[in-house]
């Protein structure tokens, strides 16, 4: 099917999505642009793990991105699938230089409870991160060390806030990602099955991040950005670890920290 209006309410409805974090959580509903993060959510989409509302693309799109975006599935599926007018797909674009293609999908549930904690597995708990972009920085390197799970937590950033999913790069489709609003029930969750909660601090006395035991799992908490983790939720914590550094520097940003946390803690099977 094919759609040439601006007034289309399926367009409407994207751009709704595109711009407000409110009309995401009335809808359920998140958007995705670019061919590449597209083709992951499609993927999911083939394997039954992801629900899609709908699918745009131009004709442009479609034969510059044939890797990516299968022209068959817009006649399989003209129910789900419509190629839309190159002036629909400037209102749809966020990007400056848009590739013509766009996904409305469902958001899955992501509630964290006990059942997603794994024996000895290793995870991050993002609290209080408000950077769309650190969030999604954070989310892809988590997904190239291979950790088991991230927690967002304390009011962070919404996860299918466009920014996020376009650094993330297609890896909130790869990894296990949760919700929790309550630090203290994280907390517990991890203590229910013998996962000590590390809270990633700039302190002296911390113990440094290199010297930590990681082989029985562990999950490490980065903090707000410009404030870090507040002296309550580090005191519900097992440990503080910190990443030593020349005194002229106070601390890293927020995803470099992370990023070097990570590796830290798994490098052996890396």
């Amino acid at each position: 099917m094919h759609i040439a209006s601006k007034d289309n309410p399926k367009i409407k409805l994207y751009s709704k999505l595109l711009s407000s974090k409110k009309a995401r959580a009335e809808h359920g509903l998140f958007v995705l642009e670019g061919a590449r993060l597209c083709s992951e959510a499609l993927t999911k989409w083939k394997e039954g793990k992801l629900k899609l509302h709908s699918v745009f693309a131009t004709k442009n799109a479609l034969v510059k991105y044939p890797d990516y975006i299968d022209n068959a599935l817009f006649d399989q599926n003209p129910e789900l699938f419509y190629t839309v007018d190159d002036k629909v797909a400037d209102k749809l674009g966020e990007t400056k230089e848009s590739q013509g293609v766009y996904v409305i999908a469902y958001m899955s549930n992501n509630n964290f409870d006990r059942t997603c904690i794994k024996s000895n597995g290793k995870y991050l708990v993002m609290n209080n991160l408000q950077d769309p972009g650190n969030v999604g920085t954070i989310l892809r390197t988590c997904d190239a060390v291979g950790i088991d799970g991230v927690v967002m937590t304390n009011n962070c950033c919404d996860l299918y806030n466009p920014k996020v999913l376009r650094a993330a790069m297609g890896s909130v489709f790869r990894l296990n990602v949760y919700t929790c609003d309550d630090f203290s029930s994280v907390c517990k969750l991890f203590e229910s099955r013998d996962i000590k909660t590390m809270a990633a601090v700039v302190d002296k006395d911390a113990q440094a991040v290199e010297s930590v035991d990681y082989t029985q799992g562990g999950a490490i908490v980065i903090g707000n950005e410009g404030k870090g983790l507040k002296a309550d939720d580090v005191s519900l914590c097992d440990m503080k670890i910190t990443i030593k550094m020349q005194g002229n520097i106070e601390s890293l940003n927020a995803a470099m920290a992370a990023g070097r946390i990570l590796w830290e803690m798994n490098r052996e099977q890396l």
